[in-house]
Order: C-alpha cells, then structure tokens, then sequence
C-alpha cells in the first residue's frame, strides 16, 4: 500500500490527442465536443489538448470519462493561454504579409517626403517668378529694358516649374498605387487574423487512474464567433409543357443547407455537425410593465378617415396531398421556434471541414423533389413586370427554416428570393424572375364629384392597363388590381361593373383577378372602375 501511495504522487504528462468530433451550431455559438483514447497507466495524470480555440468560455468546460471505469476520476480540468509576442511565433503566411505591408509603408513615407521637398521647391520657384514678373514694369519705367535676358530667366523659370509638376504629380499616382496595395494587403492580413495568431491555448486536465488500461475522454466547451443560417437553392428542372398553358407543370429540386461561418481560432476537421434552432441569447426574462394612462374624451362629429397599408402574408399556402398519399390530404401542425415552439435539431447527410477563417460555407442538410405548377401573374400596382411563379409542396420529412433561396434555371443562376417557416406537407410559392416578352403600361385617374340629394362625397378611379405580348409564345397572365377596404358605414366602395373588363368583383381582401389571354404580338387593353362613396361628415377621403 506504501508503493502504490508513493507512486500516485508522480503526476505523469502527456498530450492527449483529442480531435474536434461534433460542433453543434446555434444562432450566435457553438458547442464543440473533443473526443480522444489512449492508454493510460496506474497513477496521477496530467494531459494536455493543444490548439483549441482562445475564444472558448472557461466555465462552459467541462470533461467527462465516455465509458464506466471503476474508482477513475477527473479532479480538474481548465484552460491556459499564452500570447504569442515573438514574430517567429506567427504564421509565416501573416510575417510574410506584415513585412511586404511594412515595405511598402516605408516606400509610400519616402515617396511623400520627396514629394513635400518637391512641393516646397515649386513654391518657392513660382514666388521667385511672381515676384520676378512684378518687377518688369518697374524695370521697363526706368528704362532698363532688356527682353532677351528677360526671355531666358522666366523660360527657365518656367520650365522647371514643368519640370516639378510633372514628378509631383507622379509622385502622387505611385502613392495611389502604394496605398491601393497596402489596403489590399491590409484587408487579407484581417482576413488571416485569427484568434490563434494573437493566443495559443490549450485544455489541462487531471486524471486518477485506479488501473492500466485504455480510457476514452471527451471534452465539451462553447465557443463565440460561430454562428449558422438557413440558405436554400431551388432549381427548376424539365418543363412538360401541354397545348393548355394553365396547365403546364414542371418538377422543382429543392436544397436546404446550412451556411456556416465561424473564427474561432481552431479549424473543424471531418466533423459532425448539428443545426439547432435553440435561440439562447434570448434569454428567459419578462418584458418591463409600464403604466398606461386612459382619458375620457368627448366623441368628434367628423370622423377622419386614413388610408393604411397592410399585407395578406402567410407563412405557406396550406397543406395538400402529399406523393406518399395523393387522395387523403396530410395536415401537419408544427409551431415555429420563435414563438416558442418545438427546437430542432438538423444533421447534414456528410462530415464537414469548416476553417476558422470567417467565410461562408454551405453544408447540406436536405433536400426534396416536387411537381410545381407554374403561372405567370402580373400585380401593376406593385411593377409592371410578368413574374414567373411556381407553386409547389414541401415533400421533406422536415420544415423549410425561412432564409434566402437561391433560383437556378437550365441558363443558370437567374436571381434570388426568400421563404417564410414551411411545414413538411405545405405548399408555398417562388418567384423567377420577369418575362421579357411582355410589356406593361398602367395609368390611373380620379374624378370627385358631390351628390347634391344625399351630400355624399364620391370619388370615382379608373385604372387602365395595357398589355403586349412581342414573343413567339401564347400567355395567360394572371392579373390582380387592389381596391381599398372600408371598416366603416360611412364609407362605402363598390366595383362599377358595366365599366370593368369583365364585370370581375373583389374578394374579402379587395382583390379583383384577371386570367388574360395573349396570342403571339398581340396587345391588350383592361380597365378597373370603381368608385368610393363617403358621408359628410367623413373627412380625408381622397
């Protein structure tokens, strides 16, 4: 018992090796976990993992034995680091920066003294000229009149002021040029600038180990200066046109990925990585309670009417069948995270290699194929422009977090959009961009007048559009034009049908719905009449 005692007071060294296994990526972190083995010896340890990240939150550390071994322990674990001063401690991509940065510092300093020196000598030659002109006529008045010896000295006057402008000016172009590269090469050393050029840091941790054998260890802690967003692509593949085009379908190819940007200090190798949508930095606290104070007052005669603007925007179109069951309709509810809803946990389908170099890098999560049915819709109002749209389901196991998308045709990159939270089973729509072979014009006008019998105010819009089709191709452009809403009985607004292209009406939301047909070079011509009726005692109607 005295041998074993005597020998568990040597702590024993050793560098753990422990590769970065699985980073699990939040809105504004990341958890990084380090799994290493090795073998180990009877007695008192001290192991070392070199190059994690500076960054990392020391009371987030923490490590743990992955398997059951009896009586072992960690007594301790904690971070160190060290400043690096010394330039051979740098990266020798960055002291080369730094040295072609300080080179052309100093060429740029000598450059502006030699142009100081020159802007000083030009100075003092043109106040020599000046003051040499000023003197002529008073030479000239006494009679010592000389113009050939006046020609050399204000030729040669002149010609080196010539002479100095033009390396002034040259001087002023090299410098231009030095600072451009020094900028340049400014902006790639921020680039390179990484936690771990300016710290180096490493985990220490103390190990009781009962018995010789092979132990497993992980390691966890959090890091800042990690942060992943939704980004998705979305690819229109072979149209299957028919002689209908109300009917025409095409398949869609659907990509979410995840883009990743982290400068960390340490690079994540061949890693595993998992997409939370927890938001910690949310926190849990309540919102501060403030005071409101009501006021009894007297109710106007005139009542004061304002035009407000307000968008019909949801998330998806609504679930419908889905490829798995085509005749029965699958309804999914799921909440979103930012309401407090269900987190996430999403896992690419392949390892990962992020740098710690603050770039983007898109990792893919999932993706699906889906018929999409595709329209062309016309909204004047908002522009003049034919927009492609295509109406599609979500046929993933898993919801479309909102994020940008990215559009990609035959031709290629085409443009880019974004999404809301899409359920699986839900349908949403994308835009792709305007048709050039249409062309749209749109012009309004009003006319107010005054019932004499009732006093009532009416203002009466006409809305006129006309449409060209200058392509080899039919189109069927689904149009849509906005009429107001009245929450009032004082206010009334109706469609005047004898005067609107197909005596169309509003729905609920005040949307009147054209499907206009143009043949090849055709031109069309649509009109929108309605008028809004207000009592007299309703002001701000316009």
């Amino acid at each position: 018992m005295q041998t074993i005692q005597s020998e568990n007071r040597i702590v024993q060294e050793l560098t753990f090796d422990a590769p970065v296994c699985v980073v699990t990526l939040l809105e504004d972190r990341a958890q990084v976990r380090r799994i290493g083995k090795t073998q180990l010896n009877q007695g008192l340890w001290r192991i070392k993992i070199l190059q994690v990240a500076p960054v990392l939150s020391d009371k987030s550390l923490r490590a743990e034995f992955l398997q059951n071994y009896p009586d072992a322990r960690i007594d301790d674990v904690r971070v160190r680091r060290q400043m690096l001063v010394k330039q051979e401690d740098k990266p020798d991509e960055f002291k080369a920066l730094e040295g072609e940065i300080r080179s052309l510092t100093k060429t740029f300093n000598n450059i502006t003294e030699d142009r100081q020196q020159l802007e000083s000598c030009f100075h003092k030659i043109n106040t020599i000229l000046t003051k040499g002109l000023e003197e002529l006529p008073i030479d000239a008045v006494w009679g010592q009149i000389d113009p050939k010896t006046w020609r050399e000295q204000l030729s040669t006057l002149f010609k080196q002021l010539r002479d100095l402008r033009a390396e002034i000016w040259n001087n002023y172009h090299t410098q231009e040029d030095l600072q451009q590269k020094i900028n340049h090469l400014m902006t790639k050393a921020e680039a390179l600038s990484r936690p771990d050029t300016i710290y180096t840091a490493w985990i220490e941790a103390d190990l009781m180990i009962p018995q010789t054998g092979e132990y497993e260890i992980a390691f966890d802690y959090v890091v800042p200066n990690a942060i992943w967003r939704p980004w998705h692509q979305a690819r229109l593949l072979l149209e299957e046109r028919t002689e209908d085009p109300t009917t025409n379908r095409t398949k869609l190819s659907f990509r979410m990925d995840g883009c990743v940007w982290q400068c960390t200090g340490e690079d994540w190798q061949n890693v595993d990585l998992v997409f939370s949508t927890a938001r910690a930095s949310l926190g849990t606290e309540p919102p501060l309670l403030t005071d409101e104070q009501l006021n009894v007052m007297e109710k106007s005669k005139q009542i004061n009417i304002q035009l407000r603007e307000q968008k019909i925007q949801t998330t998806g179109l609504g679930t419908g069948a889905t490829p798995a069951s085509a005749e029965a309709p699958v309804t999914v509810t799921l909440p979103g995270v930012d309401d407090g809803g269900e987190v996430r946990n999403l896992r690419p389908t392949r390892k990962a290699t992020i740098p710690s170099d603050g770039r983007p890098y898109r990792v893919p999560i999932f993706s699906f194929e889906s018929e999409a049915d595709i329209e062309y819709i016309l909204m004047p109002e908002v522009s003049c422009q034919v927009v492609l749209k295509s109406e599609q389901t979500n046929t993933a196991k898993f919801p479309i977090l909102a994020g940008p998308v990215d559009l990609v045709r035959t031709s290629g990159f085409v443009g880019r959009t974004s999404v809301l939270f899409i359920a699986p089973g839900e349908r949403f729509a994308l835009g792709w961009g305007s048709d050039g072979a249409m062309r749209v014009q749109r012009t309004a006008a009003q006319k107010k007048e005054q019932d004499h019998l009732t006093k009532w105010n009416i203002v009466t819009k006409t809305v006129r559009l006309y449409l060209s089709n200058i392509g080899a191709e039919p189109r069927i452009i689904k149009t849509t034009e906005r009429l107001p809403v009245s929450e009032l009985e004082q206010v009334k607004i109706e469609v005047i049908a004898d005067k609107t292209t197909e005596r169309v009406q509003p729905d609920e939301n005040g949307f009147c719905t054209w499907n206009f047909s143009l043949r090849p070079y055709s031109q069309l011509e649509a009109s929108l009449v309605y008028k809004i009726s207000a009592a007299p005692e309703v002001t701000g109607i316009s």
